[in-house]
């Protein structure tokens, strides 16, 4: 839509009034013989779609431009909702009217439209039944509409630990009854509930080869430590966003954390996103709103040494193989293997348990130098990932 003027105002005036002069003055010379009732009906008929019509044209002459709302309008300055976030504003809106000082009522125009989160404004532009710019949020009110937000998905979810991954934010199995954790994982929750009972918020870094257990020793101590929490997986916001866009995905994490404000922030393969400055300053919000942060990564090296400094990640957690001890329990009477399986992350010893139980021993002891083969190969492509 074209910016107004007052030259542009002043012709459109113009226009309006001679089209209403030219259409008195047909109406008058339909009337200008002895008129019959039919005629006096056609008359008001015409009369009346001469007015809705140059009420139409004065509406769209008057209409304001919904494309600059968002800019600045009477001071207010407003923020784009990200992309992933849309779909979540929308199941939850309310009281949602057009504003029609920014229609210029043809169907296919575009319309400022606006609704209410728990009291709090969201507007966006439409066309038709699409949503063609936005939502947005007032920036003044940002912190309070996600809490609102946060608030009913928390009850909609029904649960104290969320997952955000490719079906968006779910309820977050956290599967992790039969854990048999391992000497390190006990020494780390108690390490962990001293610095809470300290009442002291820290971060910590899980860092190791794929299948090591990384994610299984998170998810055990935040059961243990009672603490309710988020999981992202920072493998689809990378695909969201690209690898490089570290200032999209620190957003998308920034508004997580407005929304959810969990006790526990969990981010899963820290590595696949680029530690840059707003994935550091991230960091550093996270910490001063949850009580824990907590990160997994298959390899340090490529990450920037500011993230590995404490305020960022106050400790290094590394997590290379399975506890001897636990090793022994999985394997039972098996213990002669111990050596063998030993080199093996959790996941493919844990892979060997089942098909000993499911398959008999001596068809999953045949089948070792496959899970090894496996390994060795997950091991090269994760080196090779790293060094690209």
């Amino acid at each position: 839509m074209r910016p107004k003027t007052k030259r542009r105002d002043r012709t459109q005036r113009l226009e309006r009034y001679l089209t209403l002069a030219g259409e008195a003055g047909s109406i008058a010379m339909s009337l200008r013989d002895k008129p019959t009732p039919l005629d006096w009906i056609g008359v008001a008929l015409r009369a009346v779609g001469v007015l809705i019509k140059v009420n139409a044209e004065r509406r769209g002459a008057i209409a304001k431009n919904p494309w600059n709302y968002f800019d600045d309008h009477a001071g207010e300055l407003w923020t784009e909702v990200p992309t992933e976030f849309h779909r979540l504003i929308f199941e939850n809106l309310a009281e949602v009217t057009i504003d029609e000082a920014y229609w210029d009522g043809d169907a296919g125009s575009a319309y400022l439209c606006r609704g209410v989160v728990g009291g709090e404004v969201v507007g966006w532009i439409g066309e038709g039944d699409a949503v063609v710019d936005g939502p947005y949020v007032l920036c003044a009110r940002e912190a309070e509409t996600y809490r609102a937000l946060g608030e009913r998905v928390w009850q909609r979810i029904g649960g104290r630990h969320v997952l955000f991954g490719n079906a968006g934010l779910v309820l977050d199995p956290f599967g992790v009854d039969d854990v048999r954790p391992t000497a390190q994982m006990r020494e780390l929750e108690t390490r962990m509930q001293r610095f809470l009972d300290a009442e002291l918020a820290r971060s910590y870094l899980f860092a190791g080869p794929p299948g090591t257990g990384k994610s299984l020793a998170i998810r055990w101590l935040v059961r243990r430590l009672g603490l309710g929490s988020v999981r992202i997986d920072l493998g689809v916001l990378a695909r969201l966003h690209g690898y490089h866009g570290s200032q999209s995905v620190a957003t998308s994490l920034e508004t997580l954390l407005q929304l959810l404000r969990p006790e526990v922030m969990i981010l899963d393969d820290l590595d696949r996103v680029a530690a840059s400055g707003p994935l550091l300053h991230f960091l550093e919000i996270a910490l001063r709103t949850c009580q824990i942060v907590m990160a997994s990564a298959n390899c340090t090296d490529k990450m920037m040494g500011a993230a590995l400094r404490p305020g960022r990640f106050d400790e290094i957690v590394r997590v290379d193989r399975l506890d001897p001890e636990v090793l022994r329990g999985l394997l039972g009477d098996d213990a002669d293997l111990c050596e063998r399986l030993a080199p093996l992350p959790a996941a493919y010893v844990a892979e060997f348990v089942k098909r000993r139980r499911v398959l008999g021993k001596d068809a999953a002891i045949g089948e070792i130098a496959d899970l090894e083969r496996r390994c060795g190969i997950v091991a090269e492509k994760t080196e090779a990932e790293n060094d690209a």
